[in-house]
């Protein structure tokens, strides 16, 4: 079962589908829409601002330590990173696998939609169609009925051939590049701290940087429309055993070995270019555990 994130990359993928100018009405429909994009174009350029600073801050500045007694710690805050960068990159790939398995449909003229999608006729994205034909009631009715009455509940079972290609424009590939490229410089970012109180700060830091698109999400968008996204019906797709295996050695031992692999990229990387002839080496541990010895 394939699902839609839960967060902002997530809603502005389903929230449209839903969005329909009979039942939310005309206002309610220019607004929602405005709203989606519009966050979506701020976390971009806020995470693009921060990714900039980064880049301009690494390139001023070397490591200033080349013994190896914070290599441990360099390892293990880039590993750290790296583990929650991941994550970001395995929720973009499932953002692509998900546009990729959703059924193509023809525009259905019938629905005053944004996607051009037949979805249920009696809710839409903030409002829902009442017992007596009226449409006044937010969306805080979805927010305790949606699970028990499937008509009010949010589908994504089908997507136009052209909104399939606007949410791998607008939120698919963009997400992918920027978590890549955070990745990347946040590690970068992290290995060339101060001192190792500082490499702990900067860890936390590089990690609230990929947490704007969820602050976002989390402080713009309603408990009832949170409710909706979360309780939206999953996307079931038929697997194979092979399938089946090859995903779970992806996730359990690929992943694994991919990040250690990765942020040992980085720190061999950043010591090759900023301490030249001092590449990772056991004498380096050696020096790490006289450290922590010496400071006992």
């Amino acid at each position: 079962e394939l699902e839609v994130p839960a967060d902002l990359y997530g809603l502005a993928i389903a929230e449209p589908t839903m969005l329909d100018r009979k039942l939310d009405g005309t206002a309610m429909f220019v607004v929602e829409l405005g709203r989606i994009y519009g966050m979506l174009v701020a976390n971009y350029f806020v995470v693009l601002l921060f990714i900039a600073q980064l880049y301009k801050m690494i390139h001023a500045r070397k490591m200033s330590e080349c013994d190896g007694r914070l290599l441990p710690l360099e390892i293990g805050c880039v590993f750290i990173f790296e583990v929650r960068m991941l994550a970001d990159l395995r929720r973009g790939c499932s953002i692509l696998t998900l546009l990729w398995n959703l059924k193509t449909t023809s525009p259905a003229p019938s629905r005053q939609t944004y996607a051009n999608l037949s979805s249920s006729a009696s809710a839409g994205a903030v409002l829902v169609k009442e017992d007596k034909g009226m449409v006044t009631r937010f969306r805080q009715t979805i927010g305790r009925s949606a699970k028990n009455d499937p008509s009010k509940q949010w589908k994504l079972q089908e997507i136009s051939a052209r909104y399939r290609l606007i949410c791998l424009v607008l939120v698919g590939i963009p997400k992918l590049v920027l978590d890549c490229t955070l990745a990347y410089f946040g590690a970068v970012y992290v290995m060339r701290s101060d001192s190792d109180s500082d490499m702990v700060l900067n860890t936390l830091a590089v990690v609230f940087i990929a947490e704007i698109p969820q602050l976002m999400y989390q402080a713009f968008t309603s408990e009832a429309m949170r409710y909706s996204l979360e309780g939206l019906q999953t996307i079931e797709v038929e697997l194979t055993n092979r399938e089946r295996l090859a995903s779970w050695f992806a996730g359990c031992v690929l992943a694994p070995l991919f990040t250690l692999g990765a942020s040992w990229l980085v720190v061999d990387q950043i010591r090759a270019e900023d301490c030249p002839g001092d590449v990772l080496s056991w004498r380096l541990f050696k020096q790490a555990f006289h450290a922590f010895h010496h400071d006992d």
